[in-house]
C-alpha cells in the first residue's frame, strides 16, 4: 500500500495544530490569555496574594490604580498582596482597547 507524501504532511499538520486544554486558573489566580483575562472578576479577603500569570503568546501587562506589573512574557507571574478593602480594576496596558482584557478584584 502506497501512502502519498501529501497525506502524511496533512496528517502531521493537523496533529501538530491540536490545542492543549490549559485547564483553569487556581485559587487566587488570574490568567492573562489571548484577548482575555480569566476570571474577569475575583473576590478575596484582605491580605490575599493574587498571582497574575501570562498564559498567552503575546506580552501582557496588568495595570490599575495600585500597581503596574510591567511586561509579562509567556508564563511570567506577577504577584500582588491586597491589603486594603475595595474594588480594584485592572487592564492590559498593551491591549487597552480590548475590553475582555480587564479584571475587577473585590477585596473585603
Amino acid at each position: 500500500m502506497r501512502i502519498s507524501f501529501s497525506f502524511i504532511l496533512i496528517l502531521i499538520l493537523f496533529s501538530s495544530c491540536k490545542k492543549e486544554d490549559p485547564g483553569n486558573p487556581g485559587p487566587n489566580e488570574i490568567w492573562l490569555e489571548y484577548q482575555l483575562f480569566r476570571p474577569s472578576q475575583l473576590e478575596v479577603p484582605i491580605g490575599t496574594t493574587v498571582n497574575f500569570i501570562n498564559k498567552g503568546n503575546p506580552n501582557h501587562t496588568v495595570q490599575g490604580s495600585l500597581f503596574n506589573s510591567g511586561t509579562l512574557q509567556t508564563d511570567d507571574v506577577y504577584s500582588y498582596t491586597f491589603n486594603q478593602a475595595g474594588t480594584f480594576y485592572f487592564t492590559c496596558g498593551i491591549h487597552g482597547t480590548i475590553t475582555s482584557e480587564q479584571v475587577a478584584i473585590r477585596v473585603q
